[in-house]
């Protein structure tokens, strides 16, 4: 059964739409994988590194019947097809696809974190995901996304693109 998906979706590096456009492409082309909503784009600051150029950060919605490592996996090839290359962490890149949330599945391996671990610090990621789906709950905090959007402690600029 098909289960709701939230990726996010951010670039610093190259034409930053259009890498993020190629993503969603690709992320399409994945058996199972129907789009349901996308966000906004948004031109946001650096977290964590902050000597780097600003990105273009976004969430999209699919339902997918993958099951939550085969799709970190194709995520992964998605990344290196498009140019991704390990760096420093925090730091620039052609691409960066990151699973926020999986229907309301709680994993915490090595491998994989989901609901992803610093959604609730973000305003670049909250922002977009309010946009798309702002009564959706955080299954480990027990908030929804708007409640949290508007209690974050993020002060880093958000900035509507298209």
């Amino acid at each position: 059964m098909a289960q709701p998906l939230f990726i996010g979706l951010g670039a610093n590096q190259g034409n930053k739409i259009k890498n993020c456009e190629q993503a969603i492409e690709e992320i399409l082309k994945i058996d199972t994988h129907q789009l349901v909503s996308r966000s906004s784009w948004y031109m946001t600051q650096p977290w964590g590194k902050d000597d780097q150029d600003w990105f273009i950060n976004g969430v999209i919605q699919v339902k997918t019947c993958l099951d939550p490592y085969e799709i970190l996996e194709k995520c992964k090839e998605i990344e290196l097809r498009l140019g991704r290359r390990p760096n420093v962490s925090w730091g620039p890149r052609a691409i960066d696809i990151d699973i926020l949330f999986y229907n309301n599945l709680m994993i915490k391996t090595p491998e994989l974190e989901i609901p992803h671990p610093h959604i609730h610090q973000r305003n670049f990621v909250l922002i977009p995901m309010a946009e798309i789906s702002p009564r959706f709950i955080h299954p480990v905090l027990k908030k929804t996304i708007e409640f949290l959007l508007k209690t974050v402690s993020d002060q880093r600029k958000v900035l509507k693109f298209t």
